[in-house]
């Protein structure tokens, strides 16, 4: 993993080069601060409050991954993908020790994404800066 971490604007225009207009947010998360990208109708949805408690949530479950890795026995844990009747979400953290990361937003029965693109994503999240910007 890196330890620095893209924007949540340099996340969103990876992934919206990709699958476009099925992208539905982006927010770049650390412990006591975050920055988010959303479509406009999703922003219409969240409040700052709504979001904040999205992040709060995270990283609670981001605290247990520690325990998940020796449940599971499986290697290291590096993302989270929640499936939604709507979304998948992606959480990917910035390592195992911090309270940081990204988490992404993706229509699930848009017109572009599939599941191999929420694989893409995981792996562009795992990779350096540099790697996300080309």
């Amino acid at each position: 993993m890196p330890t620095v971490r893209p924007t949540a604007r340099t996340v969103w225009d990876a992934v919206y080069g990709r699958i476009g207009a099925d992208l539905r947010a982006v927010i770049r998360y650390q412990p006591m601060d975050w920055d988010s990208v959303m479509r406009d109708d999703v922003r219409e949805r969240y409040t700052h409050s709504d979001t904040q408690a999205i992040v709060d949530q995270t990283i609670v479950c981001q605290l247990s991954h520690g325990r998940q890795e020796s449940a599971f026995e499986s290697g290291s844990l590096n993302a989270l993908v929640q499936v939604f009747e709507d979304a998948w979400v992606v959480s990917c953290p910035d390592s195992p020790g911090r309270k940081s990361g990204v988490l992404v937003s993706i229509e699930r029965d848009g017109n572009a994404a599939t599941m191999a693109d929420v694989q893409w994503c995981i792996d562009v999240l795992e990779e350096d800066t540099d790697q996300l910007v080309a």
